[in-house]
């Protein structure tokens, strides 16, 4: 009897559990309202599925942008968050997610990919010659794992992400996550700069996932370095956000030398 009873409930326990993970903002990014010199991009992805995310254009000579924001954000909230950035003139794709935003879809590890391909074409087009950084906050991270193991990407930047999504799951539950984001795993495949930036104060994603994370990069002498911030939550103010990526980009430029100054809460460890 309690076998049945267990049988009948799993698809509801599943899709319970696929909501939370997924909370998906259902204001439709079609009708809102865009910051200046914004505009809403539409790409089309390879299983057939056209998704709408916005895009600010880079000025002249700065680098572009492609963030994918976390599970409970969208294009919208990514745009606001890096304002700051925006307005040092990088230029930004805020992708967007089937199912979010008023997108057509269900949201899946192995959507999120075919999303993540398309709008990195499109990233990649914006970007012509310039530099392109792909940037994951969260969930975002796993999905930008996900695309550096499918390209070669000319850096990677992860804010906030876990090592697997499995272990942020309680143990009872894991049997009904189909979705794996197993970042841990794919760090030693990379072929990119990579740079870690994590929140001590950080009460969504563990600083310790943080810790290994960077162990990983750096047994496997990865490029690019951990950026930890003291007292920072799980979405970092977005000006410091933007002086640490200055000191990416300055990085990128210019491997060997000291990284730029920054406030006394920031630690930079590089890898190896």
């Amino acid at each position: 009897m309690s076998v049945l009873l267990l049988a009948g409930a799993t698809p509801v326990l599943s899709r319970s559990i696929h909501d939370r993970i997924y909370p998906a903002p259902t204001t439709p990014i079609a009708t809102a309202v865009l910051p200046a010199r914004t505009e809403r991009v539409t790409v089309h992805t390879s299983d057939g599925l056209s998704i709408t995310g916005a895009a600010v254009p880079a000025a002249p000579g700065k680098p572009t942008l492609l963030v994918f924001h976390g599970n409970g954000s969208s294009a919208m909230s990514t745009l606001d968050w890096f304002a700051p950035v925006i307005a040092k003139g990088y230029g930004v794709v805020a992708a967007e997610y089937r199912g979010y935003s008023g997108n057509p879809g269900r949201a899946n590890e192995a959507g999120l990919a075919h999303d993540a391909d398309a709008f990195y074409a499109e990233a990649r087009r914006r970007a012509g010659g310039e530099r392109l950084i792909v940037v994951g906050h969260s969930l975002g991270g796993g999905v930008a794992f996900g695309l550096a193991s499918r390209q070669k990407l000319d850096a990677l930047m992860t804010i906030g992400t876990f090592t697997s999504l499995r272990a942020m799951v309680p143990k009872i539950a894991r049997a009904f996550v189909s979705d794996r984001y197993d970042n841990l795993a794919t760090v030693p495949s990379l072929d990119e700069p990579y740079f870690l930036i994590h929140g001590l104060a950080d009460g969504t994603v563990p600083a310790a996932m943080a810790g290994e994370l960077y162990k990983a990069a750096s047994a496997t002498k990865r490029t690019g370095f951990s950026a930890v911030i003291q007292g920072a939550s799980h979405h970092p103010d977005g000006a410091l956000l933007t002086a640490i990526l200055e000191t990416i980009v300055a990085h990128l430029d210019h491997p060997d030398a000291p990284p730029l100054a920054l406030p006394e809460t920031v630690k930079i460890y590089r890898f190896g």
